[in-house]
């Protein structure tokens, strides 16, 4: 086995995760920051998501970039593995973004959506949301995810505050200590949050983080 692809002990599994999931959100906040920002009020979910991927793949080839991107691979709306679907009826999460240091590799799925006139919190919230981690459609073999939000309109504390809102406990199957709090994963990216969910199916609870992205143009 290698020296860039080797399986970690267990004693430096957390921490190793730990850096990965900081890792990944860096990641984000630095093809996001490439983005021409006048043009994201416009543009559907796919778009945003592409022109970030397009970015981080830039990061990746950019000779001024720390060393360690080196370790990661990103991949632009990939298809989803399971034993009920096959080929083009496979779901779609919208990032991924995967180690290349360690076996079994970590892999974090994003799920984007957009917040604004015509697109609501429920739809974020719902089963093709949030949902897609809490049924195990996205990431059944993981215990972290993340959902990113997109807001075209208002602000970021505005709809963080109508996510909050309309987050159920029993609906959302929030577990002990799992409430919507806020968490510094970078100072980057300012509106990030964490929630935990009980998931059916004998899966782990999942932990996951929520990023809003102010795509207003502003």
């Amino acid at each position: 086995m290698n020296s860039h692809s080797k399986e970690i002990a267990p004693s430096k599994a957390l921490a190793y995760r730990d850096a990965f999931v900081t890792h990944v959100h860096i990641l984000l906040w630095m093809g996001y920051s490439r983005l021409e920002r006048s043009a994201l009020p416009n543009l559907d979910e796919p778009a945003i998501s592409g022109l970030i991927c397009e970015s981080i793949e830039a990061v990746f080839d950019d000779a001024t970039s720390p060393d360690w991107v080196d370790e990661y691979d990103v991949y632009d709306d990939p298809p989803v593995h399971d034993r009920q679907r096959l080929g083009k009826y496979r779901r779609r999460v919208d990032i991924k973004l995967k180690s290349r240091r360690t076996r079994p590799r970590l892999r974090f799925c994003f799920e984007a959506k957009l917040l604004g006139s015509n697109n609501r919190v429920a739809e974020y919230l719902g089963k093709e949301g949030l949902g897609r981690f809490l049924d195990g459609s996205y990431s059944s073999d993981q215990t972290i995810g993340g959902m990113i939000a997109y807001v075209q309109n208002d602000d970021c504390d505005g709809w963080c505050s109508k996510i909050v809102a309309k987050l159920d406990a029993e609906a959302h199957k929030i577990g002990r200590g799992g409430s919507w709090t806020t968490v510094t994963i970078t100072n980057d990216l300012p509106h990030t949050y964490r929630t935990i969910h009980k998931r059916t199916k004998r899966l782990t609870n999942i932990t996951i983080l929520h990023t809003l992205l102010n795509c207003t143009g502003k």
